[in-house]
């Protein structure tokens, strides 16, 4: 059952919609479906925890063998810092954790095509899994969009229909095509959200039990963390864990409506100026979840931090020289991290969201090296 965050009103899951008819973003209720022995004898895929994510019994799993990603331990300047590699995806990002189980849902309800918003990674993501359904997909893309992520998008057989402007402009020239054609959002669906969750339990799982302080992931709309949230409160309301692991968003600082918000005590979204920044993947300056995730980072006791596009960068490059082939986007979490005062670095784990062979002549030019 759907229910919308701002009036409360419910809707069943079989419905055609993506958002609440007051405007509203739609959640699923937290409910206590986790059990190791409904997964004991299945594979290291996110279908691994099905139940958990709350879909139709009769749904398909839409798969091409995501989640379980590595979890590799390195020093960075004194303290030790373990990344999760959650670019090591079929389709090279974190978004196929979400992909995956909102496709399944569109497969179970009949849907032949949709609509996507995406800066890059979602829309390859969505294009990914919907050539896999049979689903006819048609992504809209910010004009700076890298090349390397449309021509993925384009080889899975997906539309790409490129809007100048800002990521917002792409957002608004989407919600026009979606009054005819079914919107398959990560921005605004809960069952992208829901497909998040599979990082919090594959980590429980990865770490037997013994979780880490503090987590850090990039925030743009804030679905992965929102999702991370729900996965450890699942864990939390099974009697699985006691306490949810601080977890911190890191916004580029010239986009960073949550940062803004967070610091202010709003429950939405602050109204931010935005400007160019080398982590163009989390560059949402209105994200319509952001009640959900800034609920989600208060009740963890996490933050958000804001970082500058001199330490994305000096963070890109230290990923590099760790072996981390990761696009700039990945970096603000590592730049997050080291602006955070030492004392507090032990026992965290930084996710790493996004390969950078999609951006390989983006990362070449932010290093001064010549192609």
């Amino acid at each position: 059952m759907y229910s919308c965050y701002s009036c409360g009103k419910t809707y069943s899951i079989l419905e055609l919609r993506w958002r609440c008819d007051c405007g509203g973003f739609l959640t699923l209720l937290e409910e206590t479906t986790f059990s190791r022995e409904t997964f004991a004898n299945r594979g290291y895929s996110i279908w691994r925890y099905r139940e958990s994510y709350q879909l139709p019994p009769h749904a398909p799993s839409i798969s091409l063998g995501e989640g379980w990603t590595p979890i590799v331990t390195e020093r960075i300047e004194g303290t030790e810092v373990r990344f999760k590699l959650d670019y090591l995806m079929p389709s090279g990002s974190f978004k196929d954790r979400g992909a995956s189980v909102l496709v399944s849902l569109c497969k179970v309800l009949g849907i032949e095509e949709l609509v996507e918003d995406s800066s890059g990674n979602a829309g390859a993501s969505m294009a990914a899994y919907c050539a896999v359904a049979g689903i006819k997909c048609r992504i809209f893309a910010p004009a700076y969009t890298p090349e390397g992520k449309l021509i993925q998008t384009r080889l899975y057989g997906a539309e790409v229909v490129k809007v100048p402007g800002t990521r917002q402009d792409t957002n608004d020239a989407v919600l026009k095509a979606a009054t005819t054609i079914y919107y398959g959002s990560h921005l605004w669906n809960p069952f992208f959200v829901q497909g998040h969750m599979s990082a919090a339990f594959e980590l429980w799982e990865q770490l037997r039990g013994e979780l880490p302080h503090s987590i850090m992931v990039p925030l743009g709309s804030g679905g992965y963390l929102e999702g991370i949230y729900r996965g450890f409160r699942t864990l939390q309301l099974s009697g699985l864990v006691r306490t949810i692991p601080r977890l911190i968003g890191v916004q580029a600082h010239n986009c960073r409506p949550l940062y803004e918000a967070y610091f202010l005590g709003l429950d939405v979204g602050a109204p931010v100026e935005t400007k160019p920044t080398l982590a163009e993947g989390i560059a949402v300056s209105r994200p319509p979840r952001a009640s959900a995730v800034l609920e989600a980072v208060r009740r963890s006791g996490g933050t958000i931090l804001s970082v500058s596009e001199d330490s994305i960068r000096t963070a890109h490059a230290l990923l590099l020289r760790h072996g981390f082939y990761t696009e700039p986007t990945s970096a603000t979490a590592l730049a997050g991290w080291l602006q955070m005062p030492v004392e507090e670095r032990e026992n965290s784990i930084i996710f790493l969201t996004g390969h950078g062979l999609k951006e390989s002549e983006k990362i070449a030019q932010i290093h001064g090296l010549k192609v």
